[in-house]
């Protein structure tokens, strides 16, 4: 019996090696598309995963992703029914994705840019606030989302947090469905930073009628999915002054296209979805963790509820 590691956007062999190492070389890993004998194949590891390619294997039984976020693998439309499915939660994601939101929002309370232009253009001016204050509103409290808003309250920032059910999170006021609503919650925030997993209801839900209920020269920070963003809406909530500048790290579709008008926008920064990448060594201690766990019927590490979508 094998595993296949399905990724079409990076090289796995290191994944293969520590995976095999983990597993005592009792395992095969094969690398799509190199696979010997798919009846073999038990557990398959995806990321951006081609259409339909998870019906080539009979016994398949238990899939991974290779992050946190399982989308690509509920919208495939031909997954085998009954398949398990769990993701990666691992300490240095959050650490990664931490110190991206962190430096993102020093950058805007900072400034950084407006001395940046100034820079570029000989100019020796400070702004009329030097700090600009900030009342930072998390969508999204689960374990990306909860240890970032406790970090940035650790710092002093004011920092709201808005999830589907109730959250208790030191120095940060919590706020859920059911008890506010999204556009009540946002009108208290004027930086507003998405770390919502992708889900039918999430899709679309930064658009423009959520932005003008913010005040006029708020902040967004997107580093969920681009499918969270609505991206006319945001262009014509910046042209109208509601949203003063964008940082985005995950876009529709990826990698973002020469022609869109985001990338000459002044007001919007771009990073290519770099804000928290996979470590492959602690990846596959998760991963052959939940092999073993599968073969010897214990419950699952970060398993998947398909109803929920996360």
């Amino acid at each position: 019996m094998s595993i296949v590691l399905i990724v079409t956007d990076r090289d796995v062999k290191l994944l293969q090696r520590h995976i095999e190492a983990e597993l005592r070389g009792a395992t095969p890993v094969w690398i799509y598309p190199h696979i010997p004998k798919p009846e073999w194949v038990e557990m398959a590891v995806v990321w951006k995963h081609p259409p339909r390619v998870l019906r080539a294997f009979p016994n398949l039984e238990l899939v991974s992703s290779l992050g946190a976020g399982v989308e690509h693998i509920l919208h495939d439309a031909t997954l085998p029914a009954g398949l398990r499915i769990t993701r990666i939660v691992d300490e240095s994601l959050t650490t990664s994705m931490r110190n991206y939101v962190l430096m993102a929002v020093l950058n805007i309370h900072k400034q950084l840019r407006f001395y940046q232009n100034n820079q570029q253009e000989g100019r020796w001016e400070k702004p009329a606030h030097i700090e600009l204050p900030l009342r930072i509103g998390m969508l999204g409290l689960g374990a990306l989302g909860g240890s970032i808003a406790a970090s940035l309250a650790s710092l002093g920032f004011e920092a709201l947090g808005y999830s589907q059910s109730p959250k208790n999170i030191s120095g940060v006021r919590c706020l859920h469905a059911g008890e506010a609503t999204l556009a009540g919650f946002v009108r208290q925030v004027n930086l507003l930073i998405c770390l919502l997993p992708r889900t039918a209801a999430t899709e679309g839900i930064l658009n423009y009628d959520l932005f003008r209920h913010m005040p006029k020269g708020s902040f967004l920070i997107n580093v969920a999915r681009g499918a969270h963003l609505e991206e006319e809406g945001l262009l014509k909530a910046m042209q109208e002054g509601y949203i003063r500048e964008a940082w985005l790290d995950v876009f529709k579709e990826e990698p973002l296209p020469k022609e869109h008008p985001f990338w000459q926008h002044p007001g919007i920064v771009i990073t290519p979805h770099a804000a928290s990448i996979t470590n492959q060594e602690n990846a596959a201690k998760i991963i052959a963790e939940n092999y073993r766990r599968w073969k010897e019927g214990k419950e699952l590490l970060f398993e998947v509820d398909r109803k929920k979508g996360y």
